[in-house]
This record gives C-alpha cells, structure tokens and sequence, in this order.
C-alpha cells in the first residue's frame, strides 16, 4: 500500500526546470531587445543621413599661427559632435598663416593666392588692429570678438627688467632710452636700449603706445599721429631698432645670449604668452595703457562664403568662446576671452605709423623758395611782406633743432642770368655755420622790380635739386612763400604737374608746402600741396600770428 503526503502540504515543483525557462525568456528577450534596438539605430542613421542630404559643408579658418594648437583641438571637438546646419553635416578645418600675410592678401586686389591655403570663411588674426588694417567694406559680418587674449610686452632678461620697473618706464620713455643711454636706469655698462622692431604686430602696438603716451590720446588718432612729437617719438624708436628677422627669430637671439649688457639685442616686443615659453626670458610691461593680442574671430562675407558656411562661422565662433573650450586656451598661456575688443586706432592711422617704423623720420630737411617780386615790397604792419617773410623764418630757424635742415632760394625773375631763382644758402644741416650763413644771406634780401615772379619752373628746379640732395631718415620738404603767384613763364599749370608727378620717386617722397599771402593762389599749387602731402595756407597779411605759426609748421613738422 502506497503512502501518502501529509494533510495540507502541497508538492515541491524542481528548480533545474524553472532556471532553464528563465533562461531562455531572458535570452529570447534580449534577442528581440537588440533587434529592436538595431533597428532603431538604423532609424537614427537614416535621419542622420537623411538631415546631410546636402552633403558636407566645409568651414575654412585661418588663425594666426600663435593660435594655432588651442583651435585645432576645439575644432576637433567641434566636428565630434557631427554637427548638422541646414541640411549639411558641418566640418571645421583649421589653417596657419601670419596675420601680416592675410592682411597683405586681403588688400591687394588680387586672385587670391592658393600658397595661403583655402579662402578663409573665419579668420582669426592676431589682434583687432589686424582686423582693422584689413577692414575692405563689407567684408567683414559686424564687430569681430576676442576669443582669447595675451598682453603684449618688452621681452627682456629679468636684470633689465628689474632696472625698467624700479624706474618706472612708461611707455613713452622707451625712445629717450633707444636713443640715448641705460644709465637713465642704473645700467650704465650696457649703452642704449636695443629694442628690436621686426615687422608684425607687436612692433606695431608698441609703436603706436608710444605715440599714445607722447600724446595722450588713446587710441591714437589721425591728429596726434601726424603731430611732430609723435612721429619724432616713433622715428627715434625704429631708427635705433638692432635688424632681426622677426618675433620668434629675435626672441630665441635674445634668449641665448649670455653677456647681456653687451648683447646685440636687450629686448623685443611679444605677447606675454610668447615669453613665456621661453626659458630665460621675462616680460616688462611698461608703465601706461598697453596693448594686447585679442584674436578677433573675423567673419568673413566675401563671394567665395556662401549662407551655409557663414552660419557654421558663427557657431564655431561661439563655440570657441564658450566656458568649455577656455581650458584648451589658458592651458596654452593665453587669458580667456574678454568680453569686448580692445579699442584700437584707425586704418589711416595704423598705416601711418607702419610707414614710420619702415621710414623713421628724425627731422625736416627743408628748403624754403622766398617769392622777391616788386608786390613783396608792400608795408604790412610794421615792415614790408618781403621784412617779415624773413623775419619770421629767422625766429623759426632759431626753435629749429640741430639735425633739422634748412636752405634759401629767393626768386622773382632773371634774378641769375636768366634764371628767375638764386640759391641763397644751399639746404644743409644746422649747424653754427649753416645758421650764421642762412642768417648773413637773409640780410641781403631785397625786393625785385618785377613784378611777373616764375614761380613753377622756380618749384620745379628746387624739386629737382632736393630730389638729387635727398636726405635719408628726414622729411625732405620745399615751403614756397608767394603774395601771387604771377607766373609768366612757358611752363604752365598742368606742365609743372605732369614734370613733378614724372620726377616723383615714392621711394624719395618731397612734401610741398605753400603759404600764400593776400591773394587766392592757384589750383596747380593747391593739386601739388594735395599730392605731396603738404599743407596749403592762405593768410590775409605777414603782419600777424597766423602767417608766423604757418612758416613754423611748415618748417619743424615731420
């Protein structure tokens, strides 16, 4: 007889069984899971696909080589997020090239060149300044913005950057110390300051502090940069400037040498983040408002940009200046972005101040054509317009410092033989004897009786004689002074135009400067004036200040 289990319990069912079914609905599940989950992967790839049906939208950047490691490695970021624009899929790609090169490029008027790499939809020079002496009309999309900044600085050795600070330089004591002496700060040993200017931007932005710290305006205008302390104060910098080849060539001389008060070179112009990644060297910021780098993130509107690469120019940017992509620029020495771009000057201006440095300027070399006709003779004030003609540039001979020039024609009509000019004293520098011989001839001076005067072959035989007598490093400049002119000559208006503008040498410009006295002038000396750069004045008498401040600008204005 069979047993049976107790009275209410119930029959145990095995595990073995139960695990194995689990098992297999599990595995049945994950197979239907990873099917679904294929699928709507495929799904997400055909949207993607689907959403580039444009194909790749490529933007081209270029940046300033300086720059070059923290944009690439956020453009790298960038395009790992596979972004899309319009049914593109967006690509950045990220090409150096000197800011001065772009520039040129920019400006020329020519094909552009493929040795640049791509046309650019985003440029990212080195500083606004850049941006500013490229600025073409419209093409540029509204006001650039920094996407990292460094301060730009005197790299030197740490001895003389001690001196510089206890002395506190500023900004507009560095040309007294190019051209004169260290010992002004307790470096007697080591002669004058020898600050390189190598072409580019920093030499630039030194310049033109300096010519904001001698003038006091800032940024520098077109009125204080054309101002004689200005351009003496920029000149006196690049004239004493040690030739280097540029920023990274000057910097790796400067910090080899050993003997530092002997060295060739005492100090260049860099971005702090430059100085720093070189071993030995130091920054010095000079006292007063300084420039710095702030790689402006220019985009571009040209006809080789169209719509879909301006809107990734803009997202790009923005992504460069976004929180997370400081890191990539403060671990490379650069300061995050600043919310704004620094002010800087003008086109005009940042071209005169390149012409400067290429060109220093120490002085005026001038030669002054006295008009002597019988109409001179009449009494203005308390002497004659031809007595304070002379009078006048007696008193501005005596301010006019001793590496100026100065020389004398008077002229009328067959004052020489048949030449209607005769060379008083010969242009020269102002040396006691120029000046005592210029002064004896000034005395000899007397009023024609013709009263037709030659002024244009007169201006155009003086042309010619500064041309073959040119003086390097000056402002070589002809001021004629006419109560006319009454010119009957052969040579007419438009001749004199034509014969200057042939003799014209741009390498050897010649300013000319006319002061005329009680009467209208003429356009041909007005056009001269115009094209030469000079000034044209026209005052009622010789008897009163303004005639006197005119023959003094004209004679000691760079």
């Amino acid at each position: 007889m069979g047993t049976h289990r107790a009275a209410g319990g119930s029959r145990g069912v095995s595990k073995g069984p139960v695990i194995a079914i689990g098992a297999v609905i599990v595995l049945a599940l994950a197979v239907v899971g990873w099917a679904w989950l294929s699928e709507r992967a495929k799904e997400r790839d055909s949207r993607a696909a689907a959403s580039c049906v444009e194909g790749t939208a490529t933007l081209n950047v270029t940046v300033d080589p300086d720059i070059l490691t923290p944009v690439k490695s956020a453009a790298d970021r960038f395009n790992a997020t596979k972004p899309h624009v319009r049914d593109h899929c967006a690509q950045v790609s990220v090409t150096a090239q000197p800011s001065a090169a772009m520039v040129a490029a920019f400006t020329s008027n020519k094909p552009w060149d493929p040795a640049l790499g791509p046309q650019p939809a985003l440029w990212i020079p080195a500083s606004s300044r850049s941006v500013e002496q490229m600025r073409v009309p419209g093409l540029i999309a509204g006001t650039p913005a920094p996407i990292a900044v460094s301060p730009i600085s005197l790299a030197v050795h740490d001895e003389l950057r001690g001196a510089l600070e206890t002395a506190k330089i500023h900004w507009s004591d560095l040309p007294k110390l190019q051209s004169g002496s260290l010992a002004d700060v307790g470096l007697g040993s080591s002669g004058k300051l020898r600050l390189a200017m190598p072409a580019g931007d920093p030499s630039l932005a030194i310049a033109t502090a300096v010519g904001s710290g001698v003038s006091g305006t800032d940024p520098l205008d077109e009125k204080a940069v054309a101002t004689g302390q200005v351009v003496s104060a920029i000149s006196l910098l690049a004239a004493g400037a040690p030739p280097a080849k540029d920023v990274n060539a000057a910097l790796t001389d400067l910090a080899a040498a050993t003997d530092h008060a002997n060295a060739p070179l005492h100090a260049v112009a860099a971005t702090e983040q430059q100085i720093r990644a070189r071993v030995g060297l130091t920054a010095f910021r000079p006292d007063g408002a300084g420039p710095v780098a702030d790689y402006p993130a220019a985009e571009l509107t040209g006809a080789w940009v169209d719509q879909t690469q301006n809107l990734v120019a803009g997202l790009f940017a923005d992504f460069l200046r976004a929180p997370e992509q400081s890191k990539l620029f403060t671990d490379n020495g650069f300061g995050a972005a600043p919310p704004a771009t620094a002010p800087v000057p003008a086109k005009s201006v940042l071209a005169k101040v390149d012409q400067i440095i290429a060109h220093p300027v120490l002085g005026v070399q001038a030669t002054v054509l006295l008009d002597v006709s019988s109409s001179m003779s009449a009494t203005e004030g308390y002497g004659t317009r031809l007595a304070n003609s002379v009078a006048a540039l007696e008193s501005t001979m005596g301010v006019m410092p001793p590496d100026f020039g100065l020389g004398v024609w008077e002229y009328s009509k067959n004052l020489d033989g048949n030449n209607p000019y005769k060379v008083l004293a010969p242009t020269a520098v102002l040396s006691n004897d120029q000046r005592t011989a210029i002064s004896q001839a000034l005395t000899t001076v007397t009023a024609s009786q013709s009263k037709p005067d030659r002024t244009y072959p007169t201006l155009e035989a003086a042309y010619k004689n500064v041309l073959a007598n040119y003086a390097n490093a000056r402002t070589n400049s002809i001021l004629l002074i006419t109560d006319g002119p009454e010119d009957d000559s052969p040579v007419t208006g438009d001749q004199l135009l034509s014969d200057i503008a042939a003799a014209t040498d741009p390498a050897h410009p010649i300013r000319i400067d006319v002061i005329v006295i009680n009467g209208p002038g003429t356009q041909t000396l007005q056009t001269l004036t115009q094209r030469t750069g000079g000034t044209y004045t026209k005052v009622n008498t010789t008897a009163d200040l303004p005639f006197g401040t005119a023959v003094s600008q004209a004679l000691t204005t760079p």
